[in-house]
């Protein structure tokens, strides 16, 4: 016989499901676009872009609107951004955008909401094969929330 107590016990059984079938956002470091630079050092990478360099991080910000349509990457940006700057070199890269390389795609949302983006943190000057972008900062592996 179920009886109240019973049944309440099993829906707090039951609520914390989800707590243990994914990882807690918790345990992943969140970071910001700024702590990625040392601006001491001519925009070298800080010691804490070093140290979770290949770490899934999380970081805050908005979704420019898409170059292309139906990709699996987009730039994420805690700034409006006017030009491509993937289509320049690495010296006039933009220290406040990330190039990001979704693990499936996922419909893009409006260029104003704020988003938690997670991924795997690439860094080091690279060109995408596929787009011809050239990148400091990536993040691979990658999908997205509101904030």
């Amino acid at each position: 016989m179920i009886t109240r107590r019973t049944f309440g016990a099993g829906l707090v059984g039951l609520s914390a499901l989800p707590l243990l079938s994914t990882p807690s956002r918790a345990e992943t470091p969140r970071i910001r676009m700024g702590m990625l630079y040392d601006y001491d050092k001519d925009m070298a990478f800080s010691d804490t872009a070093n140290e979770l360099a290949g770490s899934v991080v999380e970081i805050q910000g908005f979704m420019a609107p898409h170059l292309k349509v139906d990709s699996d990457f987009f730039i994420l940006s805690n700034q409006p951004v006017d030009t491509c700057p993937f289509c320049e070199s690495e010296d006039a890269w933009i220290d406040t955008i990330i190039f990001v390389v979704m693990r499936e795609r996922q419909e893009a949302i409006n260029p104003g909401t704020l988003i938690w983006t997670r991924g795997t943190l690439d860094i080091g000057p690279a060109v995408d094969e596929a787009t011809g972008f050239v990148s400091r900062v990536r993040l691979l592996d990658a999908d997205f929330y509101r904030a």
